[in-house]
């Protein structure tokens, strides 16, 4: 079960370790691709080096997808409508891009590493990803974790920990059941 948790502990601590949240954000898909495939290194298809390095990329190239996607929708929302985008707008956009980079990674690493069940995977990562959501909206009082265009950053980190969880647990399926006692038939 130490595998499981040991890519989202490494996010936690890089985060807490590195001094500032901008720095952290330009490191943070070297971090999640590291978190995913080094504690991952025996489910690789490739070699090992090879593999991080592909998964290195793809990560950066998602994250950048999204930040790509997400400024461009938002000026598009700004053009078709009179008024500002509100926040709520601004909630539904991170949401539904956040998951759909979510996805996008793990079709991604589905050529990278060895996936057992696709369907569990997703439900994997669906369950995280409700995490994420879900621990933004109740502490939206917090103003260290507001959910919304203006806080980002933590979405950002909460979504890096989360789904590296969430991958971690899809790539060990056979760990996490025989640790929750859910086997399957």
């Amino acid at each position: 079960m130490f595998r499981i948790v040991l890519g989202s502990l490494l996010v936690i601590v890089t985060m807490i370790a590195v001094p500032s949240v901008e720095k952290a954000l330009f490191y943070l898909p070297l971090v999640f691709a590291l978190s995913v495939s080094l504690p991952n290194l025996d489910k690789l298809k490739t070699s090992r080096s090879l593999g991080i390095l592909l998964t290195l990329g793809q990560s950066y190239l998602v994250f950048l997808g999204l930040a790509i996607v997400i400024y461009f929708f938002d000026e598009w929302l700004i053009a078709i409508s009179s008024e500002e985008i509100t926040e709520y707008e601004g909630i539904i956009m991170i949401t539904i891009g956040g998951y759909l980079a979510a996805l996008l990674l793990f079709y991604f690493n589905s050529f990278l590493f060895k996936i057992s069940d696709f369907k569990f995977s997703f439900l994997a990562i669906t369950v995280c990803y409700i995490l994420v959501v879900s621990i933004m909206l109740i502490f939206s009082k917090n103003a260290y974790l507001q959910f919304g265009v203006e806080k980002f950053p933590s979405f950002l980190i909460s979504w890096c920990i989360f789904m590296s969880l969430a991958f971690s647990i899809s790539l060990n399926k056979d760990i996490f059941l025989s640790f929750t006692k859910f086997k399957q038939d």
